[in-house]
């Protein structure tokens, strides 16, 4: 049985069109499945990122404890400086919760109640501990792990807040616990900045079923969450379930815990956003489909018809060609053209230039990414070596104290022991007092707060008294030579002084005893050129670049022998940078040793400058010379500190009054009328510029000289001591040979 060509072209279209209707159906289905999957998968890991989010901001607050429990005020008992070391480390600007209050940090006792509380002022009457206070601290102290607290009503600022504590590891972490406080919506701004769909919902519930943050329903903070959740969550780390919210909305909850809170974090969705969009777009990709198939079907009739009509013209055309005419018809399908292929390559094409574009980009920034990574580990690693270098350089000096203080105590030692143990604690006790002034230098500099007393300075003799007091300090043991030419430049000697000897000592550090140190000085093009070169260990090509960076240190061995902080070069670039000089390191690798040169504009007009000697800072418009005292008197609430001053100027020969608060001081004064007295600037209840204003008011008082001891040595603490009215100002530890021009002149009675 024959059949007409257009029954063979309807039979082709349906063998084309069925398989793909039916295979399109399953990939419909299939697509559908997926959507929604992969909608819920984004649901877990928006949950998951929400909890590292939460995790990161503890993690931080916890890490930034831990660095304020090792204060130094602290371990002296210095709540007041605490305080504000504490105030000054506590979150603010950044942000989230900056506008409700309530962010702080907490000092507790052992037994629970709050010595510090950085949300009120110093001296403010704080609450006594509640009975779940005292239960936290407690097992902080006890277990001596870091513990996260749930949604709690502050006891000062009674606002509900959550909070971290870490034991303090003084006396063995049993005396003292530190807390960061969170404000009541510091975790509902911080979830609030993730990027996800308006119509999703980010949650933080405690460990009591209770809402910690939820920025789209404020007003559910401390409410309970669905009990569904809240069971699920208690059984389970992580999960997908469904079920109607309080506000009737059929929801799907995905839910994850924080490991190092155990609160819940999860992600409410509606499930008809879910279903809906899964549902959309398979009607996207059906109707695609069915416009395609449609279209198909009729380019297949359209080409059909166009092959049937060519035919049909062949079968005309060769029919009057036989009968000796002429195919027109043939001819004029000929030369049909199609040119959508000719628009579909280029759309490929222009397709295939875009997505290389896009690869290129994405490893771009991939390979940032990557570098990102890299210097936050290698700034981890510095931050971890330092404070291990620090702890080193501030336990040498402390078992030395600790040693000499202990062998004081022994009766029979010899008298050659002692002096040798008092030798031990001077020696010392000026080794911390420069790791302090070095932190503190390197601070006044990152603040642009440091002063300079420009003057000129003759560089030869900066050299030379450098080197002079380390020879008599026994510290070179090196083959050293000097060759020196008179420089003169204009700077603050100290600092010059601070910048030769950082040098000259990391020389020393780093050369063996028995290899060379060569330093020379040469005036050149304007300038003075000062180059210390040693035979020692050299710098590593790969810490050329970052030598002069703050906390930078070549490796170091077990013994930390050529140890540091790694500040010294940071503050002899900046310092040299202050002079309008430079400083730069050249070293043909390890072991080959190092060459340092620095180089000072010379003074355009020499001044004749002479050598001065330290001086106590004095105020302004006061005479230095200061006639005979015979009787002093000592205000400081220490005892130890007080105790041991006193015994030193009776052993000069003065007669010592003493107090130990600034009330029993005045009363005191005004009845002894000593010839000097030497005040405490932080005492409890009456400050030390309340005493000065108290005695200079008296005219009795008249001839008294005063002077203020504190452990605040900025410059406005300085003024501020001399506009009270002291004739001088010392920063702890007093250094009792400071005391020489002030007591110059005393007469033994």
């Amino acid at each position: 049985m024959s059949m007409r060509i257009r029954a063979y072209l309807l039979i082709m279209i349906g063998a084309i069109i069925l398989p793909i209707s039916v295979f399109a159906a399953i990939a419909l289905q299939t697509l559908l499945r997926s959507e929604r999957e992969s909608a819920l998968q984004a649901m877990t890991q928006s949950a998951g990122a929400t909890a590292l989010l939460v995790d990161r901001e503890l993690s931080s607050a916890e890490a930034a404890l831990h660095v304020l429990a090792r204060s130094p005020h602290l371990a002296h008992g210095d709540l007041a400086g605490f305080y504000e070391h504490a105030r000054s480390a506590d979150r603010k600007g950044d942000g989230i919760g900056a506008s409700s209050g309530g962010n702080g940090t907490i000092l507790f006792d052992a037994d629970g109640r709050q010595l510090i509380n950085t949300v009120v002022p110093p001296g403010t009457r704080l609450p006594p501990a509640p009975d779940y206070v005292r239960i936290r601290t407690h097992q902080v102290i006890t277990t001596q792990q870091t513990l996260v607290s749930d949604l709690i009503t502050g006891a000062v600022q009674k606002i509900p807040v959550t909070t971290i504590n870490v034991p303090v590891p003084l006396l063995g972490g049993r005396r003292y616990v530190l807390g960061s406080v969170f404000a009541p919506n510091f975790f509902s701004a911080l979830i609030a900045r993730r990027a996800v769909p308006a119509s999703w919902r980010l949650s933080v519930i405690d460990r009591n079923g209770r809402f910690i943050a939820r920025p789209s329903e404020p007003e559910r903070q401390g409410q309970p969450a669905n009990p569904a959740l809240i069971k699920a969550a208690a059984g389970a780390n992580q999960g997908l379930l469904r079920f109607i919210t309080h506000s009737g909305v059929d929801s799907y909850h995905a839910f994850t815990h924080s490991p190092m809170s155990g609160w819940t974090v999860a992600v409410t969705v509606p499930a008809s956003e879910i279903d809906g969009a899964a549902r959309h777009a398979v009607m996207l990709a059906a109707a695609g489909m069915a416009v395609a198939l449609l279209c198909a079907g009729l380019a297949a009739v359209f080409f059909g018809r166009r092959l049937f009509d060519a035919i049909a013209g062949a079968t005309r055309a060769a029919t009057r060609l036989s009968e000796g005419g002429t195919p027109r018809a043939f001819r004029e399908g000929a030369g049909t053209g199609i040119a959508e292929f000719d628009e579909l390559q280029r759309s490929i094409a222009d397709a295939g230039v875009k997505l290389a574009r896009s690869e290129a980009e994405r490893a771009t920034l991939l390979l940032r990414e990557q570098q990102a990574r890299k210097l936050a580990e290698e700034q981890v690693r510095i931050r971890d070596d330092f404070l291990a270098m620090l702890s080193h350089e501030l336990r040498n000096p402390l078992s030395g104290i600790v040693g000499a203080a202990q062998l004081l105590r022994i009766e029979t030692a010899n008298p050659a022991q002692k002096r040798h143990a008092q030798d031990i604690l001077m020696r010392q006790g000026r080794h911390l007092t420069r790791i302090v002034d070095d932190l503190l230098d390197l601070a006044r500099l990152a603040r642009g707060k440091i002063k300079m007393n420009m003057q000129p300075v003759e560089l030869a003799a900066v050299v030379e008294s450098v080197v002079d007091a380390l020879r008599v300090a026994g510290r070179i043991e090196q083959q050293l030579s000097c060759r020196l030419e008179p420089a003169w430049i204009r700077a603050d000697r100290t600092r010059i002084e601070q910048v030769v000897g950082n040098l000259v000592s990391n020389a020393i550090k780093y050369t063996p005893a028995q290899g060379s140190i060569e330093i020379v000085l040469t005036v050149e093009a304007g300038e003075a050129c000062l180059v210390v070169r040693d035979s020692g260990v050299g710098i590593a090509p790969e810490l050329m670049s970052t030598l002069f960076d703050t906390f930078v240190q070549g490796a170091v061995t077990l013994d930390r022998a050529q140890g540091g902080l790694g500040i010294g070069l940071s503050l002899v670039r900046s310092l040299v940078a202050l002079h309008g000089g430079s400083i730069g390191a050249t070293s043909a690798g390890n072991d080959q040793g190092s060459t340092f040169t620095l180089r000072l504009p010379l003074q355009r007009e020499i001044a004749h400058a002479g050598e001065d000697g330290q001086v106590p800072e004095l105020a302004p418009g006061r005479a230095v010379q200061q006639p005979a005292v015979s009787t002093v008197l000592l205000i400081e609430d220490n005892d130890d500190a007080r105790h041991m001053l006193a015994a030193q100027l009776a052993a000069t020969g003065y007669r010592v009054l003493e107090a130990d608060n600034g009330v029993d001081g005045v009363v005191l004064a005004r009845r002894e009328r000593p010839d000097l007295a030497i005040v405490d600037i932080g005492l409890p209840g009456m400050n030390g510029y309340q005493i000065a204003a108290h005695l200079r008011r008296d005219p009795a008082m008249r001839g008294l000289r005063l002077v203020a001891l504190t452990g605040y040595g900025q410059e406005a603490d300085r003024q501020l001591a001399f506009n009270a009215g002291f004739d001088a100002h010392f920063a702890k530890p007093l250094q009792f040979e400071a005391l020489a021009e002030i007591l110059a002149g005393v007469a033994a009675q």
